[in-house]
């Protein structure tokens, strides 16, 4: 048997694989066992550059270790071996291979007849699934390996250019020893936010940001692609002091935050038509020019309104205000909020502190009235018309009559396709 595993560009999203019972570990020797030749075209080498190059067509997931696994309908694993990218980690157990070796091309030596799938999991830790589960027979089953589960933070350590990937696939073709094939395309286990720019809206005079968070999302996922209520995690957004609250839960989810941020004088045109003027601005951006503010997150899509599910939260704490504010009269005035909240007796470190909460996405811009959009893994969601506005701002995180948007743009996040030919 023959097997050519090309990596080409990928457009999907995730392909989710239905389980299947996993009773079935007897091997019929009736069937004949074959040699398969596998080779991986165009694999990135790795590499490592919590901003980061906005997502393009161009981009590569890197693929950096994994497993090729040939299973049975009921999800028996027949064969199953490890990829590593260390000479020194290749064993004679035959159950290891070196990713160069794939890229040159490597022939397998007998798999099973029975063997109807074939899978790619890759760009997982040791903690996630460990080779020793499969080596010593831990792991038999397939759905073995969909129940172990996936941390968001390690796609994030090396700034996502590579995250976890997976597909699986049937085999089609002739079976007792006659040509079978089938298509792989690897794709990313989590999501992706990216946010460009914030800037001010019109009754902003002055505002500074302080920080950008994920303030709400799942720590971890089944490679089956679902996630346990009890791993969605968040700040206390009942806490008297929002500041320590966010400092606490950051301590240990720090790669969902971003202080890198930078001050931008930038002309902003208002209006519309001959009534159009431009103003200048203060816009924040990433400290380094050209890279968005990135964020990995699993997929999973939840209703707003639905209490029992938990969805993606995002938190911009803003200082430094001034804005306009229209009083009792209907007249336009300027307001020092620091100043307003000293007046008012509010604790100097808390005073002028303010939080724009995010509780929903959609992808139809000034259209209040627009369902929120379902996140899915291996999609990139950028972020629109990110405008602070005084309307939006708060002095909690996330109160529970928050009803704010953004929206994004949806696109696929590019990788190369697997394409095994057996």
């Amino acid at each position: 048997m023959r097997n050519f595993i090309s990596m080409l560009a990928l457009g999907s999203m995730l392909f989710g694989l239905g389980a299947c019972s996993s009773d079935n570990n007897d091997f019929d020797d009736n069937n004949q066992s074959g040699r398969v030749f596998v080779r991986l075209e165009n694999v990135a080498s790795p590499g490592s550059r919590m901003t980061e190059d906005p997502k393009t067509d161009k981009d590569v997931t890197e693929l950096r270790n994994g497993f090729i696994i040939f299973g049975t309908p009921k999800s028996a694993i027949r064969k199953h071996y490890e990829i590593v990218s260390d000479p020194a980690l290749v064993d004679k157990t035959d159950h290891v291979v070196l990713l160069d070796e794939l890229r040159s091309g490597k022939t397998f030596e007998g798999i099973p007849g029975d063997v109807t799938n074939v899978s790619i999991i890759a760009n997982v830790t040791e903690d996630e699934l460990n080779p020793e589960e499969f080596h010593n027979g831990t792991i038999r089953s397939f759905n073995e390996v969909l129940a172990k589960k996936i941390q968001i933070r390690n796609q994030y350590s090396d700034n996502m250019s590579h995250v976890a990937l997976y597909d699986m696939q049937e085999l089609k073709g002739t079976a007792n020893g006659g040509t079978m094939s089938a298509t792989l395309e690897l794709k990313p286990m989590c999501a992706r936010l990216e946010i460009p720019k914030i800037i001010p809206g019109p009754d902003i005079i002055e505002y500074t940001v302080e920080g950008i968070y994920l303030a709400g999302f799942y720590k971890q996922s089944f490679i089956e692609q679902t996630c346990e209520r009890t791993d969605w995690v968040a700040p206390d957004y009942d806490s008297e002091d929002p500041n320590a609250a966010l400092n606490s839960f950051y301590a240990a989810y720090d790669y969902m935050r971003n202080t890198d941020i930078k001050a931008v004088k930038e002309n902003l045109t208002v209006g519309e038509g001959e009534s159009a003027t431009t103003k200048e601005v203060t816009a924040y951006y990433p400290e380094k020019d050209g890279k968005v503010w990135a964020y990995p997150f699993f997929g999973l899509y939840e209703k707003r309104e639905n209490q029992e599910h938990y969805g993606l939260r995002l938190i911009v704490k803003v200082s430094g205000l001034k804005v306009y504010m229209v009083d009792s009269h209907g007249n336009r005035v300027e307001r020092d909020v620091k100043q307003y909240d000293l007046d008012n007796k509010v604790p100097a470190e808390k005073a002028g502190i303010r939080y724009l909460n995010i509780n929903g996405f959609v992808d139809e811009y000034h259209n209040t009235q627009a369902d929120p959009i379902k996140f899915y893994n291996g999609n990139v969601y950028q972020v629109q018309n990110f405008e602070i506005t005084t309307q939006n701002l708060s002095d909690k995180i996330m109160p529970t009559d928050i009803d704010v948007t953004l929206t994004v743009s949806i696109k696929p996040w590019t990788i190369k396709k697997v394409y095994p030919q057996i």
